[in-house]
């Protein structure tokens, strides 16, 4: 009994940890700046759509990530569903339901599209969505006349955007998520597949059918942060090559915490956990310093970040014998 109770704490604490560490650091930043709001019922109103669009862009990425593959399409997917949506949408007299459907639709679509084309032709995953993303880049400057899609003052179609509807998109995420991870035989192969992928084609698992259902499931996460990801700022046709690559993969970072912390809640909470706790720190500093400054010093630490917990997370035990045996010779030397 006394066992359990000490597994279930350490569970506890190694999930929290981070988190937690990172809130209380952050506002003593804020506070010993003026900044009196950070950590306010205002703050975490308008932080839970942030933490929303990272969470859920998070695991569109991380469902492929975890399967071995890097999708470099989803940023793309994406832009191309959010600009066909959201002009329709607005043109159907706000129709916020339709919009919501035609997000969905269209990245399971363009996502089904990419898995369809990498298991027919077979042609390597980082070619095959390197060569989407630059397709859907450039059909986003063709469809309505490349003007892409800006609903920030649409207060019916920037619902989802805000809270407490915000919520329910990031619910119907989390859920897929994990009943991906959890009840599919697809999800479950997943880490056979990231191992050794033509391994574990060898003894039997069949990648076609677990391609086609990742991006299904995949395509349906993608849906549901579009559905919040489309209210929060203007979104342009995509004129430079690659741009949607670097504002999709700036939400990997919660994957890697995620995985590190999957020992302790699986990594479906980890990522959770891993999204408030990157989404307090760029808050924290984008509030202290000034707007661009912020942004590049929130770069740094994020990157400084992930760097120094995936260290601690590789060599821990052996930073920790190390410590514990200069403490011996320092003992044994006075």
């Amino acid at each position: 009994m006394k066992k359990n109770l000490v597994s279930a704490l350490k569970r506890i604490g190694g999930t929290l940890m981070l988190p937690v560490i990172m809130n209380l650091a952050m506002m003593w930043l804020c506070y010993a700046n003026g900044k009196m709001y950070f950590g306010t019922d205002k703050m975490w109103r308008t932080l839970i759509v942030d933490i929303a669009v990272s969470i859920s862009c998070a695991m569109g990425i991380g469902l492929q990530f975890k399967n071995g593959r890097f999708d470099f399409s989803g940023g793309a997917i994406m832009l191309l569903s959010a600009i066909i949506a959201g002009n329709i949408a607005r043109n159907m007299d706000n129709n916020l339901g339709l919009m919501v459907v035609l997000c969905v639709v269209c990245c399971v679509v363009f996502s089904l599209l990419v898995a369809l084309f990498y298991v027919l032709a077979r042609v390597p995953i980082i070619i095959t969505t390197i060569g989407f993303a630059l397709l859907y880049e450039s059909i986003t400057c063709l469809v309505f006349d490349g003007t892409g899609i800006n609903i920030i003052s649409n207060m019916t179609l920037r619902k989802f955007a805000t809270y407490p509807a915000v919520i329910w998109p990031l619910i119907g995420v989390i859920a897929l998520y994990a009943i991906y991870s959890y009840l599919t035989t697809s999800g479950r192969q997943a880490t056979l597949l990231a191992n050794n992928q033509q391994s574990a084609v060898n003894i039997g698992i069949k990648e076609n059918r677990n391609v086609i259902v990742s991006y299904v499931f995949s395509g349906l996460i993608f849906g549901l942060a579009t559905v919040i990801w489309i209210a929060k700022a203007k979104h342009d046709a995509a004129y430079s090559s690659m741009m949607t690559v670097g504002q999709l993969f700036s939400n990997i970072l919660p994957v890697f915490i995620g995985l590190m912390l999957a020992r302790f809640c699986g990594d479906t909470i980890g990522i959770i956990m891993g999204s408030i706790t990157l989404c307090l720190l760029s808050y924290a500093l984008n509030a202290v310093f000034a707007s661009t400054l912020g942004s590049a010093i929130s770069n740094i630490c994020m990157g400084s970040f992930i760097l120094i917990i995936n260290v601690v997370n590789a060599q821990g035990r052996n930073m920790l014998k190390a410590i514990g045996k200069l403490l011996k010779k320092g003992v044994s030397g006075t």
